[in-house]
């Protein structure tokens, strides 16, 4: 971009975001955007490595949009930042985070293959973020494409709501331009061209079609409006300036969602989306508040404090660190402090950048209702909140779906596994969608991420950009280990005589089950002074290690309450060492006699697949040993909700995505904990056994 940027107000900001299934062309598109306004000097592609928004090393590999990318243009005095958006569903993490500072989604559909997986998808979040959706149907130039038949199923799935602005001229190689249906004028584009269409006769074999759904778009736009209605009702026709009051009227109040096309790779169609971004969806300050983490709302002004929020955290490799923010409220300017209000510390306002892919326009102001880039802070990542020392508000955080694939890791070379865990904290500070943590009661470390793409991208920049490879292997199940049954008065005497001092202690306890989540309880119950009070609670010392040891498998030992009933000490030989031993044998010893078992994590599971696969789903769970507790309907969709073991769900997002033809997807979360089959318990303890001994 040549020339820096001006300063726009609110009225004069428009915010989108392009979203759709992988490969539709959001990229290419937002390319074509920022090269026919002005922003860019040259439209780069994506598959010859020249994007200057998949600039990343391992999107130029996969030719695919890893992590967000902010093109920000000019077209008729109005600023539009426009947020490129991974299509791959193991990525919309980012689809969540832009869709949080943006008031429009502009959903891309491909020509050919229609409405797919990932446009269903992203539509569902755009939905929850009620934003307004404007669609462009992309590759007009592909063959074997019928604009009726994509406009057609686009009004099935979203109603009839879906309002064409626009029908192409020719198809496939014969594609070269389209009629705008209000002004019935006819626009064509050359192949490479600037992106700016050239007016040209409208084709007479296309009269027939653009009457007729151009009176269609009338009737939908009439019935925003009840004073177009009337008119419409008693005359029959809306004049043009009509029809664009209303259209605009109706895609602000979510009526209307309009309709477009072209070719991004061809730029033809872009001026046009460009003038309905302007014209017609919502600027920055439709929005007139945000939420707050407590529930709370704040308004979005010029004239309150600053308040902005960083949607996603990046990283180049010579720059280091970039925050993109959108500021709510206020203004974020100068070098003065603000406030981190998530982590209640101060930073200082450095270098400001508004951002066009790799290119960066200094500022010294990101002003109400904007989104730029901060580059050097201390300490400030995704979902945090940057405000006025005034005003110690947070904006609530995106709130990410849960990682649903888990895998063990380990460095692959003895001694770095600092280096593992310093790389991971470093990439969750820019992907807040995975999760690492080392899991004692198992013994590994644990990557669980959102799928195995995502843990692939994951890993590939641990390796690269720190210098460090890991092996993965199944993750072991976090099992617990509990009794049945009550025993009493359990003894044991624990002697050692060396030569020197010796050991004595000698204790009685009884050892009975709790409710589940009840965990471990210790009561001291002696009577007198059989065992002296300071030794006491080294009996509970003893207990505690095998509680954490395990007895049965090695797992962690829950829900049990002993109570230290007697014993007997000597005057001599009785200390702290001999109690604790006395207490971990006597509480193997009562734990063996107790009828012990093992217990499995239930998982709380929601599957979400088109009606069609519901009875699919269903049975697959019911062979996981699933117990479906409840069905919702959601439009053509079906919400199964089931408690399934964790350890049947290991290799679940795999087997739904083949099921369910990639078109379903599941959340889920820790239930409860319940016995272990019979049968599985005692291949698992033998398991476990095995390898204690293979362990040495």
């Amino acid at each position: 971009m040549e020339a820096p940027l001006k300063k726009y107000n609110p009225d004069q900001i428009h915010n989108v975001c392009l979203v759709s299934h992988g490969g539709v062309g959001k990229t290419t598109l937002l390319e074509a955007i920022c090269y026919t306004a002005g922003a860019t000097k040259k439209q780069g592609k994506v598959v010859n490595g020249t994007s200057i928004f998949d600039s990343r090393a391992d999107e130029k590999e996969r030719q695919m949009t890893i992590s967000i990318a902010v093109g920000a243009c000019e077209w008729n005095n109005t600023k539009i930042n426009c947020i490129d958006t991974p299509g791959f569903l193991d990525l919309q993490g980012d689809v969540r985070a832009a869709t949080r500072v943006v008031e429009t989604a502009v959903i891309l559909v491909d020509a050919a293959a229609g409405i797919q997986v990932g446009t269903e998808l992203v539509s569902r979040i755009v939905d929850e973020c009620s934003l307004r959706k404007l669609f462009f149907i992309n590759g007009m130039d592909k063959e074997n494409v019928d604009f009726n038949r994509t406009l057609n199923s686009l009004k099935e799935t979203y109603g009839t709501s879906v309002a064409p602005l626009q029908i192409p001229i020719g198809k496939g190689a014969g594609f070269k331009g389209v009629v705008d249906l209000i002004a019935k004028e006819a626009f064509e584009y050359t192949a490479e061209g600037n992106g700016k269409g050239k007016k040209i006769e409208i084709p007479a074999d296309l009269t027939g079609e653009i009457e007729s759904v151009r009176s269609a778009l009338m009737d939908t736009i009439a019935e925003t409006d009840e004073k177009l209605l009337e008119k419409y009702l008693e005359t029959g026709e809306l004049s043009d300036e009509e029809m664009r009051k209303g259209l605009a009227l109706g895609v602000s109040g979510g009526q209307i969602h309009p309709l477009l096309c072209g070719c991004a790779s061809k730029n033809m169609g872009t001026d046009l989306l460009l003038n309905a971004v302007v014209n017609l969806c919502p600027s920055a300050n439709s929005r007139k508040e945000v939420e707050t983490a407590d529930g709370n709302k704040i308004a979005c002004s010029a004239s309150e404090p600053a308040s902005a929020f960083v949607f996603k955290t990046l990283s180049e490799e010579h720059l280091g660190e970039i925050n993109l923010v959108r500021t709510f409220s206020g203004s974020l300017a100068g070098t003065h402090e603000i406030l981190n209000a998530t982590r209640g510390q101060a930073e200082r306002l450095g270098n400001m950048f508004f951002l066009c892919g790799q290119e960066k326009i200094e500022t010294t102001e990101i002003p109400t209702g904007d989104i730029g880039g901060l580059l050097k802070m201390k300490d400030t990542h995704t979902n945090d909140t940057l405000a006025d020392k005034t005003r110690s508000v947070k904006i609530k955080p995106t709130q990410f779906t849960e990682p649903v694939v888990r895998m063990a890791i380990s460095a692959k070379s003895k001694g770095d596994e600092d280096k593992v865990s310093t790389g991971l904290r470093k990439l969750l500070e820019e992907d807040p969608t995975f999760t690492y943590q080392y899991q004692s009661d198992i013994r590994q470390s644990i990557l669980s991420t959102r799928g195995d793409i995502h843990a692939e991208i994951i890993l590939s920049l641990l390796k690269n950009r720190f210098k460090v490879e890991v092996e993965r292997k199944q993750p072991k199940i976090s099992y617990r280990e509990t009794i049945t049954k009550t025993v009493k008065y359990v003894e044991y005497t624990h002697k050692k005589q060396t030569g020197g001092a010796g050991q004595y202690a000698r204790v009685f306890i009884d050892l009975e089950p709790l409710p589940r989540g009840s965990g471990y309880d210790f009561q001291d119950k002696i009577v007198g002074g059989v065992i002296d009070q300071s030794l006491r609670p080294s009996v509970d010392k003893g207990v505690r290690t095998k509680i954490v040891e395990g007895i049965l498998a090695g797992y962690p030992i829950v829900d049990v309450r002993v109570s230290l009933v007697d014993g007997k000490t000597h005057p001599v030989d009785s200390k702290d060492i001999a109690f604790q031993v006395a207490g971990r044998e006597v509480f193997k010893k009562a734990f063996e006699m107790s009828s012990p078992i093992l217990l499995e994590p239930i998982a709380d599971l929601m599957v979400t697949v088109p009606d069609e696969y519901t009875g699919d789903v269903m049975g697959d769970l019911s062979s996981r040993r699933g117990k479906i507790s409840g069905i919702n309907p959601e439009g053509k969709y079906q919400t199964v909700k089931a408690k399934v073991p964790e350890a049947e769900l290991l290799t679940y997002s795999q087997s739904l995505r083949s099921m369910s033809q990639g078109r379903g997807f599941f959340s889920k979360s820790f239930s409860h904990y319940d016995p272990v089959p019979h049968e599985v318990s005692q291949k698992i303890i033998a398991s476990s056994k095995a390898e204690m001994q293979d362990a040495g």
